[in-house]
């Protein structure tokens, strides 16, 4: 079609539209593949293990906090199938660790010797990532497809969108503001002291 032959108002229309496409075809193609790349991640095609890892970022590591608990996690065709959390949380490797490392030298301070707690060393998260799964692979772990670092930062923001969590069982409503504080409280000081 000869955009001349249509009507004025017509031809403001298609031009906008035609100066558009470009940006849309762009726009569509990365949606793609965040859509071909979230298929993977929720297990469409095989069932993924992720290693989620919950940093205090009151504790500061290198990639955002001390890394205490953590989960494993199973997912097949965007079904969770098995959800892991130990008890002890990081500490519950110390005793399975099949290698034994010297801690990088600043880490000295707090332990001459390299555990699962503290291999998230480094700044750059991939980096980090790679030796938090070989740790845990080390410490008779099964393989991951992925880790997954959330800080005490990033639970309070959640909490901010999805709001308040009662929880009943405990007695006690968790809150953005509050959640470090219940957290803490519940890990230092509330925890089963004969059973750990």
């Amino acid at each position: 079609i000869d955009i001349d032959d249509l009507s004025l108002s017509n031809q403001e229309a298609v031009y906008g539209v035609k100066e558009t496409l470009p940006f849309l075809q762009e726009d569509l193609a990365s949606l793609s593949v965040i859509i071909k790349s979230m298929l993977q991640v929720l297990g469409h095609n095989q069932w993924q293990r992720y290693l989620f890892v919950f940093q205090n970022s009151n504790e500061l590591r290198a990639t955002g906090g001390f890394m205490g608990s953590f989960a494993l996690l199973d997912i097949d065709k965007g079904k969770i199938e098995n959800i892991e959390v130990p008890a002890g949380g990081t500490y519950d490797l110390q005793g399975s660790l099949t290698a034994l490392l010297s801690s990088p030298a600043p880490l000295h301070l707090i332990n001459p010797i390299w555990q699962f707690q503290d291999s998230n060393w480094w700044p750059d998260f991939p980096t980090s990532a790679k030796k938090i799964a070989w740790f845990y692979e080390k410490s008779q772990g099964p393989s991951v497809d992925g880790i997954v670092a959330i800080s005490s930062d990033l639970m309070e923001k959640i909490i901010e969108v999805v709001g308040p969590i009662p929880m009943d069982k405990y007695n006690r409503t968790i809150t953005a503001q509050n959640f470090v504080i219940e957290t803490q409280k519940i890990v230092e000081f509330e925890y089963d002291k004969t059973e750990n």
